[in-house]
């Protein structure tokens, strides 16, 4: 036959492994991962789902304990009972906050706010990821834990 090209069968079978083997996702691109967006710190609405090692107590309140970081260095949440507010400063990993303050109305179970409030305290690193933000202590431990919600 004139023209036509007789490719050897492992040639065939190279290529064929070589093309699976580009389809195979490692842990890095599994496509579970892919779709989880980056949530940028600032301006997220990032509601509290667990704090010293305990997840946050279900609370009739319409509005669940968070942290808002804004683009000029202050911050502002809910702690489930009281509206706090103060400043951070990102240095690399870091992440510090200076200058907290809260108001003082009396809740019948203040125990999330408590814990809550020294998470903040020993809080000198972030870890950001997808949609979670975790707060760590001075040795890496993991103090809360946030997770990227739209604002109601």
């Amino acid at each position: 036959m004139k023209g036509t090209i007789r490719i050897p069968q492992c040639v065939v079978a190279l290529f064929a492994v070589l093309l699976l083997a580009g389809c195979a996702g490692s842990p890095a691109t599994d496509s579970s991962r892919r779709d989880v967006v980056a949530m940028p710190l600032t301006n997220t609405y990032w509601q509290l789902v667990s704090v010293a090692g305990q997840p946050v107590p279900e609370t009739d309140r319409e509005q669940k304990a968070h942290v808002l970081f804004l683009d000029d260095g202050r911050v502002s949440g809910f702690s489930g009972c009281n509206q706090y507010m103060g400043n951070y400063r990102v240095e690399g990993e870091n992440l510090l906050f200076d200058s907290m303050s809260s108001t003082r109305m009396a809740c019948p179970d203040s125990q999330t706010e408590g814990q809550l409030f020294a998470a903040l305290a020993k809080t000198v690193g972030v870890n950001l990821e997808g949609i979670e933000l975790r707060l760590l202590g001075e040795a890496g431990e993991e103090l809360a834990v946030f997770e990227a919600s739209r604002m109601k």
